[in-house]
This record gives C-alpha cells, structure tokens and sequence, in this order.
C-alpha cells in the first residue's frame, strides 16, 4: 500500500505502575505528528544550509571577479575572498530576515489614514529590524569594496596637516550613498507587498523552481533595480556637491559641529582641490552599487523555492500530517495531497482499503472538513481594530472534541445560538435615550458649517485660478494624480491588512476544496465502496459555509472601508478582487460535482438555506 495508515501507540506505564512520570524520559518515542514535524525541520534546515553555501560561494566568486574586472589586478583575489567572509555574514543575516516574511507573514492592523498606514509600514519591529539588516550589508560591501580597490581616495583616512585623522570624504559619501540606495530598496519592498511568500500551484522539480524563479524576478526587478541604481549614482554626486556640501556643511560647521568631531568632519565643509567633485563621484559610485546588487539580487531570488517548493515524499504520513496547525506545514501537505488526487493509482490506493475503521477515505476527509472548519471560523472572525492591534483568540468549540462529531454532518460549521434580547426593541419604542442639543450648541454648529463652506468657495475660486493658466493646470494635475495614486495605494494597504488579519488561510481552503472535489468527481467511476458519496454531503455544505463566510467578510470590509475615505474605492477594488476569485473558486467547484453527480444529487438531505444555495449555484 502507498499510503501508511497511522494506528495509535500504546500507552505505557513507567516506573512500574507506580504512577506517571513527570519529566519525559529519552526513550519516549515521539507521537507520529512529532515525528512530521521533525523531519519538515529536518530537511528544510538541510535544503537552507546547502542554499547558504551556494550564497557563500556566489558572493565571493561575484567580488573577485569584479575587483578583477574592474583593476586588472588577479593578486587581489585572495584578499577578496578573505573580504567576502563578512560581506556573506552580513549578506546572511538579511536573508534570513526575509526568509521569516516568508514562513511567518506579518499582519498588521488596517489603518484609516495614508500617513498612519505609511507609518506603520515602516516603523514596526519586523520593518526596522529588514531595514536595519539592508544597512548594515550595504556598509560591509562598501567598505569592502573600498579596501578592495586600495588607492588613496578611497582610503579610511585623508590626513592634512592640521588634522592627521580627517576622514576621506569620498569614501564618507560612497558609504553613504550607497546606504541610502539600500534604504530605498527595502522600503520598497516593504511597501510594494514583495516579502510574501509565492506558494507553488503544481508540484514541479526542486531545480527547474529554482531556474524559474531566478529567470522571472529577473526580467523585471533587476530591471528596476539597475535603473534606479543608475539614476542614483547620476543624481546623488550632483545633489552633494551642490546642496549638501555647498549649503548644509557650511551652516553645520559653524553651528553644530562640536571641538570633537571638527577635527574628522569639519574639513567636508572647505572648498579645496582635494573635495571630490560631482563627475569623479559618479562612475565610482555606479560601479559600487553594481557590484552591491549583482551580489544580493540573485540569493534574494532564488531563495523563495528554497522555502516554499514541499519536502514531502509521495504518500508518507499525509494523514498525519493534516493534524499539523502551522500553515508553513500545512502548505506542503495539501500541496502532496492535490497532486496524489489527480494520479489513479494512489487514488485507488485511497479508495480500496477496507481493513480499518474508519478507512483511509473517511479518515482523510475528517482531516480535511476540520481545518475547514477552523478556516471558517478565521473568515467569520470580527476585524481587529486600531486600539487592540491584533485580532480577538477565536472562542472555543461547544463540544470538547471536535474529532467526535460525526463526519455526515456538517456542525463545525454552524454558527452558535445568540441569546435574543429586547434592548433593542425596547429602545425604539421608548425613543432616543440621548437628549436634543441645547440651542447655543446648535447656533456654534451652524456658524461652523458656514465657515466651512466659505472655505471651500475661497478655495475652489483660488484653484480654478490657477487652472486657467498652462503651467497651473500642469502642475495641479500631476499633483492630483500623485495624490490619487497615494489615496489608492492607501485603499490597497488598508485591504491588503484586513485580508491578511481573516482570509490569510484562505489558500489552504482553497487546496482543500480543490482536493476534494478531484476526489469527488474521479469517485464516480474509482470508489467501489461508496466511501466518498458518504461524505458529499458534508462537503458541499462546508464548501457553501465558507462561500458564505467569504461574502460576509467582503461585505464587512468594504462598509469598513469607509474610514479611509478618498482611499475606499482601491480597497474596495482590491477586496472584491480577491474574495471575489475565493467566491468563484467555491461556486465552480460546486458546478462541477453537480455536473458530474447530476439528478443524483437530489437523493441528499441538506438544510433548507444549504439546499437552496445549492440549487441557486448550479443553475446560475
């Protein structure tokens, strides 16, 4: 049999009847979801480290081959591949930074405004601790790539003869420019989504994820990266020489700079021969950043496979391992078990056992049907608010264990009974509790109103004014699209945070539905023993649950999304984008097994609302 059934340990009783033990004793054996989760960590931490050792490798064949390239000098590989044991250190630790986006996505609360989302964006621990790994991998590769080069106007130190440690200051504005590009590389990231992990959608070789993967991030973000590296390197020698060092160090100089650090910075704000000027500045710089993203861009590539692609082997502990609650897991499992249904022969390896109770079959769907049900529950959970910041912990079950309901019925799934109440009743006939507002409130009220409104007329006079003239109506148009384009993003961060908070399994669901329904259409003609027409029922009430659960929490957050106001439309676009692709992927797995099942299907008992759902799906 391909599939191993798992069959429960036997208890046993140490210290010899003399009652148990409290500290668990080495020979323990582990419990077989133990054992799942051990060999997931095991062979992920095996797949990571050989990932690393590529990375290593990667970085110090790319920097001895550039300072090569760009010295002619082969007596500068040693030295470069002793320099490139920080620059992976550091290169590591951004790495596994953005590996924990990946296995632990984070959720952040909805906010209402464009600066509160901007803000929280960037200024929450996971967000500050990337961008501070991004910093300090651009200040290791700079200034090893400035002891690389070796020559004097890059060294650490530009004596004169009044100062013998006076920093360099090209060097100083290499670092730093490169620092900020870094900068604005994570907050890119960050603020564009592109930290998400990308889940396969078909089980392919580890190699060819890997090539693809490396192939599609390049065609366009390394395009962005080197025009915006190429941009930078023009534009920041030029804002230096003529902004910065020719206002800012002077008005710095003699105001702030303390007796302290005149001596290593003072020097930046005196115009001498020695100051780099804009065009030296540039070539080097671009040169920098080159080498900076050819060693970061690829590993930030390739290792989305590394972390998504399944470790499981065909068929083993499938079962098992569906009991897992961490959905980095669960991802993988669901990934095997989507594949086996589309292959006969381990579908047939499903539908012949007969030699347990339950079987495999039944067994399966019981795995499937309760993390739907725990799905369920997250999708119809209220949507935390700005104050608390996290979402309420989902109440627990009526029963205490949920494992003893019965699979033909569908009660995970039913909401629990609200106790009625005649406050509300009670408050509509008696009137309003509160009372009408005295009248020198409601004078205040009006004047206020008044003052508005003439506002608004001073304001739309004043800008229609400057609409009547060419370079007006230019300007304020691209300032009203930079503004829209602001509002929407707004609009997409605010949904974008309110799917993550309720719909972030909602891909689990989908593979769950998607499983069962491959298994459900092949029993037609596969299923000898009837196992999966049992179990129809309860899977087409559950598929019609979290459909309903799906419209009521696009419905709840569309209304919610009110409070971002000039941004409401984008998240409502968003929204209905993505829970209505959920909805669909419900309603075309119910159209297909009632295709397949025909009039069959009217030999069911279903409740009342689930039958007229059904009904109203299938002919639509």
């Amino acid at each position: 049999m391909s599939v191993i059934q798992t069959r429960p340990l036997p208890t046993r009783t140490p210290n010899n009847g003399a009652g148990p033990s409290k500290m668990p004793t080495p020979s323990q054996p582990l419990t077989p979801l133990a054992k799942i989760e051990k060999q997931y960590r095991q062979f992920l931490g095996k797949r990571y480290m050989s990932f690393a050792w590529r990375t290593g490798i990667w970085t110090t064949v790319t920097l001895s081959t550039s300072i090569v390239l760009y010295t002619g000098s082969f007596g500068k590989i040693p030295l470069a591949t002793v320099l490139s044991l920080p620059v992976f250190v550091a290169l590591a630790i951004l790495l596994r930074i953005r590996r924990s986006f990946i296995t632990q996505p984070p959720t952040l609360t909805p906010q209402p405004t464009l600066l509160a989302s901007l803000i929280s964006a960037l200024w929450n621990e996971r967000s500050i601790t990337l961008l501070f790994s991004y910093a300090i991998f651009s200040l290791v590769i700079s200034n090893a790539w400035c002891i690389l080069v070796g020559t004097d106007d890059l060294a650490l130190f530009s004596p004169t003869t009044r100062h013998k440690f006076a920093l360099n200051e090209r060097r100083v504005v290499l670092c730093c420019s490169n620092l900020a590009l870094f900068l604005i590389l994570g907050a890119r990231d960050i603020l564009s989504d592109r930290l998400k992990p990308v889940w396969p959608q078909k089980k392919i070789p580890f190699a060819r994820a890997v090539q693809n993967a490396i192939l599609d991030s390049l065609t366009f973000d390394t395009s962005n990266s080197l025009s915006l590296s190429l941009f930078w390197s023009i534009v920041t020698p030029l804002a230096y020489r003529m902004v910065l060092r020719g206002y800012v160090w002077q008005w710095v100089n003699w105001r702030v700079w303390a007796l302290f650090l005149r001596p290593f910075i003072g020097s930046f704000a005196r115009s001498s021969t020695r100051a780099p000027s804009a065009w030296s500045l540039a070539p080097q710089l671009l040169v920098l950043d080159l080498v900076a993203l050819t060693i970061l861009q690829l590993p930030t590539k390739a290792i989305m496979p590394y972390i998504t692609q399944s470790p499981l082997t065909p068929e083993r502990y499938l079962i098992t391992a569906l009991k897992s609650q961490d959905p980095y897991y669960l991802q993988f499992t669901l990934m095997e078990l989507l594949r086996i249904s589309h292959v006969p022969a381990h579908r047939k390896a499903l539908f012949s056992d007969i030699s347990n109770s339950p079987n495999l079959t039944t067994e399966l769907w019981q795995e499937l049907l309760l993390q739907l049900g725990r799905i369920n529950s997250r999708l119809s959970a209220p949507l935390p608010t700005a104050s608390t910041g996290t979402a309420p912990p989902p109440a627990k079950p009526a029963v205490p264990n949920p494992r003893a309901i019965p699979i033909k019925q569908g009660d995970i799934f039913k909401p629990i009974a609200k106790k009625q109440s005649t406050y509300g009743l009670k408050e509509i006939l008696d009137g309003p509790v509160g009372q009408a507002p005295p009248e020198p409130v409601a004078k205040v009220a009006q004047v206020g109103t008044l003052a508005i409104k003439k506002a608004e007329e001073v304001q739309n006079h004043v800008v229609g004014r400057i609409e009547a003239t060419p370079i007006g109506g230019n300007v304020l148009s691209e300032a009203r699209g930079w503004r829209q384009g602001l509002y929407d993003w707004l609009g997409r961060e605010w949904a974008i945070r309110g799917l993550r908070s309720n719909a972030r399994d909602w891909l689990l669901a989908q593979r769950i539905i998607e499983i069962m329904t491959t298994f459900a259409l092949a029993s037609v003609e596969e299923d000898t023993y009837g196992y999966v027409q049992q179990v129809l029922p309860a899977s087409l009430e559950s598929i019609v649950r979290i459909r309903a659960s799906v419209i009521s929490l696009e419905g709840r957050l569309s209304y919610e999304a009110a409070v971002t106001r000039p941004g409401q439309d984008g998240a409502v676009v968003e929204i209905r984008r993505e829970l209505g692709s959920a909805k669909s992927a419900c309603e075309n797995s119910i159209r297909r097994i009632g295709e397949k099942f025909g009039p069959s299907l009217g030999a069911f008992r279903f409740p009342p609302a689930i039958a007229q759902t059904l009904g109203d799906i299938c002919r639509s």
